[in-house]
């Protein structure tokens, strides 16, 4: 089982910050070709290999190009998106807890519906860490899976990728902020080339 995962928007609580925060991930039966579908997009559009395609700075156009070849692809899609203005004053002043959590419900429940055995590989952009004290991502993981819900029969292994380096990054960024913007933006244009094949959706602290 290929997971990867990003996020889109952010955790701060200033004028300028985001109104929503996204965790999404994508799981990926041949993550070889989920990558060569990111790589061909930027050769179509001679984007250098340098350059990242990034959901809050590609084009449109190109965003759109990619979502619909990725559409074609055996994937699954799990996102949780929150609405701070209504995350409670305690949880804002620690947002490694408010992290901790949405990945609890989210990616912590997928791995767990895995049948006995399953290997998991977790690739994440090095960016995603836990943001303040506490658990880091990786210790926070294979705590809940391996000793809270006592799933040491699945093989877990996590990888912190450069998203410059790695296309399958680039590629669950793109989606990941797809996602994002249907809610921070009210644009759902590259939400629905992908909705098809969101598997789960949740969202978070959307009523007071």
């Amino acid at each position: 089982m290929n997971i990867f995962l990003d996020e889109s928007g952010d955790l701060g609580f200033s004028q300028g910050s985001s109104k929503y925060f996204t965790i999404a991930f994508a799981v990926v039966k041949n993550p070889v070709i989920f990558a060569r579908c990111v790589r061909e997009i930027k050769i179509k559009y001679n984007i250098p290999r340098r350059v990242e395609l990034k959901g809050s700075t590609t084009r449109l156009s190109v965003k759109e190009d990619l979502l619909n070849k990725l559409n074609d692809l055996d994937i699954g899609i799990y996102s949780i998106t929150v609405k701070k203005k209504n995350i409670e004053s305690r949880l804002q002043k620690d947002t490694n807890i408010l992290y901790n959590y949405m990945v609890g419900l989210l990616l912590v429940d997928c791995i767990l519906s895995q049948p006995t055995g399953t290997k998991v590989s977790v690739n994440v952009d090095r960016r995603v860490i836990s943001i303040t004290s506490g658990f880091k991502f990786n210790e926070y993981l294979k705590y809940k899976i391996w000793y809270e819900n006592r799933r040491q029969d699945i093989d877990l292994e996590i990888k912190h990728l450069y998203s410059h380096m790695k296309h399958a990054i680039q590629g669950i960024d793109v989606i990941c902020n797809s996602i994002f913007k249907k809610y921070n933006s009210n644009n759902s244009i590259l939400y629905n080339v992908i909705k098809n094949k969101i598997i789960c959706e949740k969202r978070l602290f959307f009523n007071k």
